[in-house]
């Protein structure tokens, strides 16, 4: 059985699409799955927040999309992370979006439907922030969507242009991606926080996840330390483990489960 493919995806940065990533990638791990991340963001955070540190000649997602020649099981790479594998990011992917060829788009779609991921349970890519050729291909080799926001005043237009993004990919090249989940990510206990959220939940409804993702310094910490949130210890980092095992739950995307 082939895993769910998603998404996690907002044009705006530093609302949280990595750490969600990661999050999720971490609940998963620590029940003893196996999640590959497939890093779509040319600054490759979650490569970095992985633990890896490309050597000279290493491929990449680059070259998946660049090269035909080049198959997605010869780009995967172990992570120190258990059960975590990893297709890495690098500065070279942003010339993807000034490149003019426009089968390009559907590179990685090919490479994903060409090998079995059945190992998996689920495959995450970390989209980069905008709305450009790199996400557009994201959309056309996944089959949902989900959208991390800030409750902010910027939160739900921020939304509505994924959305109206993710309706152009259902109508052409890819009928089958739905649009999952809204996740709210780095929420704060303030009134305008609160405000933001209860608009979002307002214009969206039962597609807001009900679970929200705290802000809080171990989520930065755990990153800098390239340690799973599940496996960091100090601060409030308990509160994030919960936070991403009952997200991975509402979602319900931990499919497989691992006897004990």
């Amino acid at each position: 059985m082939q895993p769910r493919r998603i998404a996690v995806a907002n044009q705006k940065g530093g609302v949280g699409k990595t750490a969600t990533v990661l999050g999720l990638a971490s609940a998963l791990s620590s029940r003893g799955q196996q999640v590959l991340v497939v890093d779509m963001d040319p600054q490759g955070n979650a490569t970095t927040g992985l633990g890896v540190e490309l050597e000279d000649g290493a491929l990449t997602a680059h070259d998946l999309l660049k090269n035909a020649d080049v198959d997605l099981v010869d780009v995967v790479m172990a992570s120190p992370w258990d059960g975590v594998d990893l297709i890495p990011a690098d500065v070279q992917l942003a010339e993807f979006e000034s490149n003019g060829d426009p089968n390009l788009v559907f590179a990685l779609a090919n490479a994903v439907e060409s090998v079995d991921l059945s190992p998996y349970s689920l495959v995450l890519f970390d989209c980069p922030p905008s709305l450009g050729k790199v996400l557009y291909s994201v959309l056309c080799a996944a089959d949902g969507v989900m959208a991390v926001t800030e409750p902010t005043i910027d939160s739900v237009s921020g939304v509505a242009n994924l959305e109206e993004t993710i309706l152009s990919v259902q109508r052409r090249p890819n009928p089958n991606l739905s649009f999952d989940k809204i996740i709210i990510s780095r929420k704060r206990n303030t009134g305008e926080h609160t405000f933001r959220e209860q608009e979002l939940r307002a214009a969206y409804g039962d597609l807001v996840a009900t679970t929200t993702i705290p802000e809080l310094a171990a989520r930065q910490d755990a990153h800098s330390a390239h340690t799973p949130i599940h496996k960091f210890r100090g601060g409030k980092s308990l509160a994030l483990q919960l936070a991403y095992s009952d997200l991975l739950d509402e979602l319900n995307l931990a499919a497989k489960e691992t006897a004990s």
